[in-house]
């Protein structure tokens, strides 16, 4: 069988050499796996345990050209249950092994991440913060370095690096972004210092190649990799042409530059750190374009956004970068180089950009800082892999038995992943929907650009229920009678949930739309819009109205914050969003009255009553389950479970679980 994947990927499959002499390394592709979190991957004591192993070799089974491990100096200042490199017993280095050998047997390479926080230390008792320069971070005093305070650093990322090259590693990758400890020096936002290590892009860069040149004496030439910012995105911080001139002082000490952006002195930046729904694809990619034509001879990538073969495809192909890496799509489908190899370009699950998995059960989203929520639960997911973070304990669920017939009564996101599960579990499953289309309210994503990745999601979901074998009927609405007539073994209820109509007086005015009646008849909407309902749904309903035509929008929530349910990243990007398009929000507002010049509401801490006009008001006050059409399924087979919004109106997280829980438990 010829290998097709490299014509239609030429550059994707084109391996990379990098490094010197008996050290050098081949990577067989393009694609390297970004550091990942290291929660649930580590023991209480930061050695990596099993299910560490067995996620960062899910990434070399997949095809990726290299895996990276993350881990911080000092041990736990900066994320909790973080991946320790240091042991007076050497037992991390022991367990590392492991992993080396898994990974390598699929001609994979390893790096091992080196970071300190810097500024971004945890405080803890013991804790001595330090950063470039004296400031404030987080309500806390954290004092510039001295002399003796560099010397100690740059040994500890020696002997940290040294520690790697023992635990088997390839590469090494040095972490001189995104605020922690080296980028509190390469950024004028963090650095003020007056001597030698301040001032000057040269200054600046004066204590990170001490650090380097200290790892070079532990090291030799072992490959060593640096993820620089490409800008930091907020003004006086790193511009593009202060990284290409970083890149270039750093390059006789380095073998690899990726290229990344954003930092955590301000969560404003977070979402071009964490690219969201609202950014271009592969934007890094500028950048790392920019120091390769400025003459840097060494391998340049970039990260972020890179999510699809396309991207990174036109990205190698058109020069921008050398290599790219992926984050959140690699974990998202571990196997997403292999089905490339095989053809299987629509069988990838996309990721879709919404940055849960990096905030949730950490950061509280009601803020501008990057910090833990002092309520943190440290429950994080995947809103679409039922086995990402503490979900990988679902894979204790044993196969069934006995094949069981299974009806499942609609067709959105829940359905279609009980569908799903329950057929690749080795269920016979009849899937009915009482409409034209499969999908539910991500039917929605069609009306709204800037949600483009949950279209792709739906798109390979209907098409992964199709291949796992499992029968759709279309147009058909279910009754009790039909599957008494049916008498399956189990029937999972997925009949979604209806708008709330709150009790408002003038709610049935003709200038009334409830919400989701908006999607695919806004050419229908008035110019002077009120949008009753602040949550993701409101919100997103005047972005997808103000992306057809420029309009005058105000958004009322009655709670004390406009989307209070959405995690921090993705609630900032939304929030910037609506002050670029000048949608004006107002908390803490119920709406009293509804009458053909607007909408009449009362601050709840003033007690004020305004009149907002508007032509066009909009109702998004969420939704309630369809209770008289779930309930009518009670008892009617050995198993019946409700799943989904039928089950509790909420999320696309919930939706996914609930289906997915469902059939891997029938």
């Amino acid at each position: 069988m010829k290998p097709l994947y490299k014509e239609k990927y030429p550059n994707i499959f084109k391996p990379l050499v990098v490094g010197k002499g008996k050290t050098k390394v081949e990577y067989k592709n393009r694609i390297f796996v970004a550091p990942q979190s290291a929660a649930t991957c580590a023991d209480g004591l930061g050695i990596i345990n099993d299910i560490g192993i067995d996620y960062y070799s899910s990434f070399a089974m997949g095809g990726f050209a290299s895996v990276c491990v993350p881990t911080e100096i000092p041990y736990q200042y900066g994320h909790v249950r973080a991946i320790n490199i240091y042991d007076e017993h050497m037992a991390p280095m022991s367990d590392m092994q492991m992993l080396q050998r898994l990974v390598h047997a699929y001609r994979c390479n390893s790096s091992i991440e080196i970071y300190h926080p810097g500024c971004c230390m945890t405080p803890q008792p013991g804790a001595d913060l330090i950063t470039a320069s004296d400031m404030q971070w987080n309500g806390h005093f954290v004092r510039g370095m001295n002399a003796d305070d560099m010397e100690q650093i740059a040994d500890m990322y020696a002997e940290a690096a040294l520690l790697g090259k023992r635990s088997g590693f390839d590469t090494i990758l040095l972490h001189f972004g995104h605020g922690w400890l080296i980028h509190n020096f390469l950024s004028p936002l963090s650095n003020h210092r007056k001597d030698e290590y301040g001032g000057s892009v040269e200054n600046r860069c004066r204590f990170p190649r001490m650090v380097l040149e200290r790892i070079r004496s532990k090291i030799g030439d072992m490959p060593i990799e640096l993820r620089l910012n490409g800008f930091d995105g907020t003004p006086g911080g790193i511009e593009p042409e202060d990284a290409v001139e970083q890149a270039k002082i750093f390059e006789d000490l380095v073998d690899m530059i990726h290229i990344s952006c954003g930092h955590r002195l301000d969560a404003s930046t977070r979402p071009l750190m964490h690219p969201t729904v609202f950014v271009e694809p592969g934007h890094n990619a500028i950048v790392s374009k920019m120091i390769k034509d400025a003459g840097v001879k060494i391998p340049i990538g970039v990260v972020g956004g890179v999510s699809t073969p396309e991207v990174a495809e036109e990205i190698l192909a058109s020069g921008k970068a050398d290599y790219v890496l992926m984050g959140r799509q690699a974990h998202v489908d571990t196997q997403f180089v292999n089905k490339l190899m095989e053809g299987r370009r629509e069988d990838i699950r996309p990721c879709l950009h919404c940055a849960v998995c990096f905030d949730v059960g950490r950061r509280g989203a009601l803020s501008k800082e990057v910090t833990y929520d002092p309520g943190s639960t440290f429950n994080q997911y995947c809103v679409i892999d039922p086995y990402f973070k503490q979900g990988i304990s679902k894979k204790k669920i044993p196969m069934p038995t006995v094949k069981k017939n299974v009806v499942i009564v609609g067709g959105g996101i829940a359905g279609l992943q009980a569908a799903l599960t329950a057929a690749e579990r080795g269920h016979h499953v009849r899937l009915y929907e009482k409409t034209s289309q499969l999908g539910g309210q991500l039917i929605f994503s069609d009306y709204m650009s800037f949600k483009k990745s949950y279209r792709e999601y739906l798109d390979y979901m209907i098409t992964q229920v199709k291949k796992a074998g499992v029968e759709i009927y279309m147009n058909t609405r279910v009754t009790r009678e039909m599957v008494e007539t049916l008498d399956p073994d189990a029937v999972l209820v997925a009949v979604g949930a209806d708008q709330i109509v709150p009790e408002i007086p003038g709610i049935d005015g003709n200038n009334v739309v409830m919400g989701f009646d908006v999607f695919g008849h806004e050419d229908k909407i008035k110019d002077k819009v009120v949008i009753v309902g602040g949550g993701l749904v409101g919100c997103e309903t005047a972005l997808c109205l103000m992306e057809n035509k420029e309009r005058d929008i105000t958004i009322l929530e009655m709670g004390g914050y406009l989307a209070p349910t959405a995690q921090l990243t993705q609630r900032t990007h939304l929030l910037q969003k609506l002050e670029e398009q000048h949608i004006k929000g107002y908390v803490d507002t119920i709406c009293t009255e509804i009458n053909e010049n607007g909408v009449v509401a009362k601050n709840v801490e003033t007690g004020e009553v305004v009149t907002y006009e508007a032509d066009q008001v909009i109702i998004c006050a969420g939704t309630k389950p369809l209770t008289k059409e779930r309930d009518q399924f009670v008892d009617v087979a050995y198993e019946v479970i409700n799943i989904g919004d039928c089950r509790k109106a909420s999320d696309i997280y919930n939706a996914v679980n609930n289906g997915f829980d469902a059939a891997a438990t029938l």
